[in-house]
């Protein structure tokens, strides 16, 4: 099992932990493309299929299902806008959107203007995982997703703002969960069968940290690091306990 700690503080990486090899960031990769909508796309409000926007994708509003079963078709739970709920299957519609926008693939896009950009050496986005309709893994280390990390929290933009509401504790910004503190802190969590991973950073400190692990069941030891480097409550590590989360998540 491996574990990876990177901790960010005022704006800076500061401290690496753990094992330095190259994980799967799982859902992380979602800030990364996020990341490149807001680089290169000046109107959030811009279809990207049909009815849905690049705002419903990064906010997690398009109606769609996380994933839709492999070879089926595309289709929505609801109309676009009318309610949160979390879809993976969104950020493969956006990741194709800038392709066409751009006439550059997605991982050219990714190389150029995040990782090498940003000092990201060992990080690139992987062949499309199969039954994901083009999904491709982001593969990292911690200290990589630190510096990307330490930058964007540097960044004053729609991402920190709170674009869509959950409750009085949590909303999204773009491409980000958000507790509304104050302080707001940004924060995604990334859970498959070979990863169990966190990141949590606060823009107006520029502190933050991220956990990655090759644990399906590492969200104990990501609360222990978390509540270690940045203390205080935090609804994002309890999130499993919001009932107004638990029934708008599909």
């Amino acid at each position: 099992m491996r574990r990876a700690v990177a901790v960010v503080d005022g704006w800076e990486l500061a401290r690496l932990e753990g094992d330095t090899a190259v994980l799967n960031a799982a859902s992380l990769v979602k800030q990364v493309i996020a990341h490149l909508a807001l680089e290169l796309l000046p109107d959030l409000d811009e279809p990207v299929l049909d009815d849905i926007t690049v705002r419903h994708v990064v906010t997690h509003t398009t109606g769609l299902s996380n994933w839709r079963p492999d070879g089926q078709p595309l289709e929505s739970v609801r109309p676009p806008g009318q309610r949160w709920g979390y879809s993976g299957e969104g950020f493969v519609l956006l990741q194709a959107h800038l392709e066409r926008r751009t006439g550059e693939p997605i991982t050219a896009l990714a190389e150029e203007r995040v990782f090498r950009a940003l000092g990201m050496a060992d990080s690139y986005l992987d062949e499309p995982e199969p039954g994901f309709h083009g999904y491709r893994p982001l593969m990292t280390t911690a200290g990589d997703y630190g510096r990307f990390l330490a930058h964007v929290l540097g960044l004053a933009d729609e991402r920190w703002q709170p674009l869509w509401r959950i409750d009085d504790e949590l909303a999204w910004g773009a491409g980000w969960g958000l507790e509304l503190g104050p302080p707001v802190h940004g924060w995604q969590w990334g859970q498959n069968d070979d990863a169990s991973n966190f990141v949590i950073g606060c823009p107006s400190t520029g502190d933050g940290v991220v956990v990655l692990t090759d644990d399906p069941d590492g969200r104990a030891y990501y609360r222990s690091v978390v509540e270690r480097e940045l203390p205080g409550d935090h609804a994002s590590l309890r999130v499993e306990h919001n009932h107004t989360w638990l029934e708008h998540f599909f």
